[in-house]
C-alpha cells in the first residue's frame, strides 16, 4: 500500500467511526443465545449482605436493554440474561456504589460477579473564593481510586455549600470547575470528613509587544503557551486593547510567551519570555528587542560536488530558538549565478544554514562572517519518451509530472541519490515504467518507448455462468515471475448490471486480471498479449471466523476487525454477542488479522485495555473456511515513544525481535502488515484525564503496552518521502521503557521504492 492509499484507508476507517456508545452490527449473525450471571455480594469483612438490589445494562447497544435483580438471604442472585456485554452496577443504602464494566457472558461463558460493598458516609462542604465569599454553581466531581466505584458529580448550591451522597473510606480525586476561576484538583488519602475548599480566579495577561526600534507594535504577532496546563489549553480569551494584547481566563500558572516580528522581507525575529500568572490578578509583560546584538550579514556560496556554483538555491538560516531561548532570529534567501548568497538581519550567535531541498545542515560560529557550504547538486534523470512509432511525444507525464517539449525530452528531479522507479505514461498509450540507479548526479535514461495500448472488454461471470451484478473491482497484475516494465496501478471500477466493465491502455504483455465482488466471488485471470476480449469466471471466496477473546476466553463483543486480503471492504467487521465473526477473503493469500478497535463502554470506571498482535493466516482454498482465534497479548513492560515534534505524516510501528531496516518501501509495506500499532487507548486509569486531552497524549506520545520482556524493534516513518528510523529495544524489567526520538529527517534512511 503507497502512502497516499493509506489515507484513503484511514478514511474509511474514520468513516466507519469509532464511538463506543453507538450501536454494534453482528457481522456474524448467529441465533439469539443466552447465559448464566451469578451474583455474590458481601461486606467489607466477607458477610453476606441480603437484599442488594443491582442492575445490569447492556454495554455496547443504543438504547441498551436493562436488568434488575436482588440478592436474596446468602447474598446470592442468578440471572438468565442475552449473551453480550454489560455494565453491572449495585447502589444500597449505607453503601458506596459498586460498578463493574467488564461483565461478559456468552453461551458457554457465564459469568460471576463478586461485589464487596464498603461502608459510605455524606460529605458536605463548601465552595469560596479567595476572599472567603461563597461561589454557587460550582462544577465538583469525586472520582475514588477504588476501580469498582463510580465518580461522583454535582452542583453547588447558590450559598456555595454542596454534599456528597454515598462517598467510599478510601482515597481519591476532587475536581472544581466554575466558569471565571482556574479549575482545582485535590488529592486525598482517605474520604475526607468535611471539604471546605477555595477556588482562585483566573488570571489576566496584558502583553505590550515593541518593534526593535522601540515603537509599539499593535497587530503583533503573540503566542501564549501553557508550560503546565490544567484546563484545556487555549481555552482563554484574546483581545486587542490600544497597543496591546490582553489575554482573559488564564489558569494560575507558568506561561511562556513569544512576540514574533518581521525585520526583513524573508526575516524575522522572536524574542521569548516566561511569566507567572497570579489567580485574580492582572500581570503586565513588556516582551522587547532591547540590546539584542545584530551580526554582521552572512556571506557564503554553494558549490556542488564538482565545485561549481550553484544558482537558484533556496537557504534558510536561523539562530536561537524561540521555544528555549530569549532571543531568536531567522531569515531566507537564494543564490545568484554565481552560487553567492547574503543572509541579513540574523542575531548574534552560533548560526544554522539549511536548504528545504537538502538534508544536510552547516552550523557555523557566532564570530563567522562567511561560509562555503559544499552541496551535491539535485540528482536527476535526462531522456527522451517516443511513442509506438519511435517519434518523439510532445506530451508525456513521468511520475506524475506534465512535461511539454517537441523533442520529447524530460528531466526528472530525484529524490536524492537513491534508485528508484519512474513511471512514464501518455494518453491513449500503455504506460511503462523504468528502475533508476544514479551513479552521479545526472543520469541518462535510454529512449524510453510507449507502447500502443489496448482496450480489453471485460465479463464477470459467477460459477453458475451467470453474470455477476454486485459492485466489484479490478487489478492489473503483472505475470507472476515476469518482471513487467508496464506502470500499474490499482483501477478501482464498479461493475455494470451485466457483469461488463472496459479497461483501456492495457499494456500488449501477458498480464493477469484480478477481481473481486462484493457478493459473487474472487478470481486471478491470465489475460494473453492480444486478447481484447474476455470472460472472467468467479470463484467463491473464502471464509474467515473464529472468536475473539479475553485473556480467560471470554468473549469480547463488538470487537472491529481488519483482514488485509477482506473481499471489498466498505466497513470494519464487528464480532457479535458471543464475540464471533465472519469475514469474506481472496482465497489463495498469506493474510493478517488484527483489531482495529476492542471496544467496550466509556466513562468511569473503564474496562481495562486489550491489545493484540496481528495474526498471520491462509486465506486456504475457493468456499473454504479458515479459522482464527484472537486473544490479547499480555506481558508486564510497555515502551512510550516520545517525540519532540510530530506531524501528521508520521508513522511509529513496533515489531517483536532485532528486526534489521528494510531496504525498500515494498519490504517496509510487507514489515507493516505484521507490525504492532500504538495502543488505542490509555494503558493506566486516569479518570480525571479528558479523552481529548488522552488522544493527544497518544498521538504525541504513541505507547505499547502489555509487552512481554525480549527484544523488540520500533520504526518511525515519515510518509511523503519514505523514510525511516530505527530504535531496536531490550526490555529486561516491567515497567515503561520511554526514549525520545528524532525526526525521520534528521539522520533517518531513505527507503528505495
Amino acid at each position: 500500500m503507497r502512502w497516499r492509499q493509506l489515507g484513503l484507508v484511514v478514511g474509511m476507517l474514520a468513516c466507519a467511526g469509532t464511538s463506543k456508545q453507538g450501536p454494534v452490527p453482528e457481522v456474524a449473525r448467529t441465533e439469539a443465545a443466552s447465559a448464566v450471571l451469578t451474583v455474590q455480594a458481601k461486606d467489607a469483612g466477607g458477610q453476606p449482605l441480603a437484599g442488594i438490589p443491582f442492575r445490569i445494562r447492556q454495554a455496547m447497544a443504543d438504547p441498551p436493554e436493562v436488568f434488575w435483580g436482588t440478592t436474596d438471604a446468602r447474598g446470592q442472585a442468578a440471572l438468565t440474561v442475552p449473551s453480550g456485554w454489560y455494565v453491572f452496577t449495585a447502589e444500597a443504602s449505607g453503601y458506596q456504589t459498586f460498578v463493574d464494566p467488564d461483565v461478559r457472558l456468552g453461551r458457554e461463558h457465564p459469568a460471576a460477579v463478586t461485589m464487596t460493598l464498603r461502608p459510605a458516609a455524606p460529605v458536605s462542604g463548601r465552595v469560596v473564593d479567595g476572599a472567603g465569599q461563597p461561589l454557587r454553581a460550582v462544577s465538583l466531581s469525586w472520582i475514588p481510586a477504588d476501580t469498582t466505584a463510580p465518580r461522583l458529580d454535582l452542583v453547588g448550591n447558590p450559598d456555595g455549600t454542596f454534599r456528597f451522597e454515598g462517598m467510599g473510606p478510601g482515597p481519591g480525586v476532587l475536581l472544581a470547575r466554575r466558569r471565571g476561576y482556574s479549575d482545582e484538583r485535590w488529592v486525598f488519602d482517605a474520604r475526607p470528613a468535611e471539604l471546605p475548599l477555595v477556588m482562585r480566579e483566573q488570571g489576566t495577561l496584558r502583553v505590550t509587544a515593541f518593534a526593535p526600534d522601540g515603537r509599539p507594535v499593535s497587530a503583533s504577532e503573540v503566542k501564549v503557551k501553557a508550560l503546565d496546563p490544567v484546563a484545556k489549553e487555549g481555552a482563554w480569551i484574546d483581545e486587542k486593547v490600544k497597543d496591546a494584547r490582553v489575554y482573559r481566563g488564564l489558569e494560575a500558572g507558568r506561561y511562556r510567551v513569544t512576540f514574533t516580528h518581521r525585520v526583513g522581507e524573508h526575516a524575522e525575529w522572536t524574542v521569548s519570555s516566561d511569566v507567572e500568572v497570579v489567580a485574580g490578578q492582572t500581570r503586565e509583560l513588556a516582551l522587547r528587542f532591547d540590546n539584542v546584538p545584530a551580526r554582521a550579514p552572512l556571506r557564503g556560496r554553494v558549490v556542488g560536488a564538482g565545485g561549481q556554483p550553484l544558482a537558484d538555491v533556496w537557504l534558510r538560516a536561523s539562530s536561537g530558538d524561540a521555544k528555549k531561548d530569549a532571543f531568536a532570529s531567522w531569515n531566507s534567501g537564494k543564490t545568484d549565478a554565481d552560487g553567492r548568497f547574503t543572509l541579513e538581519h540574523l542575531t548574534r550567535g552560533p548560526v544554522r544554514v539549511e536548504s528545504p531541498s537538502w538534508d544536510a545542515k552547516v552550523e557555523i560560529g557566532p564570530d563567522a562572517e562567511g561560509v562555503s557550504v559544499d552541496r551535491s547538486s539535485d540528482y536527476f534523470v535526462e531522456g527522451r519518451v517516443l511513442g509506438p512509432e519511435g517519434k518523439p511525444l510532445s506530451r508525456f507525464m513521468v511520475n506524475g509530472k506534465d512535461y511539454e517539449d517537441p523533442e520529447g525530452r524530460f528531466r526528472y528531479t530525484l529524490e536524492g541519490p537513491w534508485p528508484d522507479w519512474l513511471d512514464f505514461a501518455a494518453k491513449g498509450l500503455a504506460s511503462t515504467r523504468r528502475w533508476v540507479e544514479p551513479e552521479a548526479e545526472r543520469t541518462v535514461l535510454p529512449d524510453v518507448t510507449l507502447g500502443a495500448g489496448r482496450t480489453v472488454r471485460v465479463r464477470l461471470v459467477r460459477k453458475d455462468g451467470q453474470p455477476a451484478l454486485s459492485k466489484g473491482r479490478v487489478v492489473v497484475l503483472p505475470a507472476p515471475g515476469r518482471e513487467s516494465t508496464f506502470a500499474w496501478l490499482q483501477s478501482f471500477l464498479i461493475v455494470e448490471a451485466d457483469g461488463r466493465f472496459v479497461l483501456e491502455d492495457v499494456a500488449r504483455e501477458p498480464v493477469f486480471l484480478e477481481a473481486e465482488t462484493e457478493a459473487d466471488g474472487t478470481a486471478l485471470h491470465p489475460l494473453g498479449t492480444d486478447e481484447e476480449e474476455v470472460t472472467v469466471p468467479l470463484a467463491p471466496a473464502a471464509s474467515l471466523v473464529g472468536t475473539v477473546s479475553d485473556e480467560a476466553g471470554r468473549p469480547l463483543p463488538g470487537t472491529r476487525l481488519m483482514a488485509d486480503c477482506e473481499v471489498y471492504p466498505d466497513q470494519l467487521p464487528v464480532t457479535d454477542a458471543e464475540g464471533r465473526y465472519r469475514i469474506r477473503v481472496v482465497p489463495g493469500r498469506e493474510c493478517f488479522l488484527s483489531v482495529y478497535s476492542s471496544g467496550g463502554p466509556s466513562g468511569w470506571p473503564s474496562p481495562p485495555l486489550r491489545v493484540f498482535w496481528p495474526q498471520r493466516f491462509s486465506s486456504g482454498r475457493p468456499g473454504e473456511t479458515v479459522r482464527v482465534d484472537l486473544r490479547p497479548r499480555t506481558g508486564p513492560a510497555s515502551v512510550q515513544v516520545l517525540f519532540p515534534e510530530r506531524d501528521e505524516w508520521h508513522r511509529v510501528l513496533l515489531v517483536p525481535g532485532d528486526v534489521p531496516m528494510p531496504p525498500t518501501m515494498d519490504a517496509m509495506r510487507a514489515l507493516m502488515r505484521s507490525a504492532v500499532e500504538p495502543d488505542p487507548g490509555p494503558a493506566e486509569q486516569r479518570p480525571e484525564r479528558k479523552d481529548a486531552d488522552w488522544n493527544h497524549r497518544s498521538w504525541h506520545e504513541p505507547r505499547f503496552s502489555h509487552l512481554p520482556l525480549g527484544r523488540y524493534t520500533v520504526f518511525v516513518l515519515e510518509g511523503p518521502m519514505a523514510i525511516a528510523l530505527r530504535y531496536p529495544v531490550n526490555l529486561t524489567a516491567p515497567g515503561v521503557h520511554r526514549f525520545e526520538t528524532k525526526r525521520p529527517e534528521e539522520g533517518g534512511v531513505h527507503l528505495v521504492r
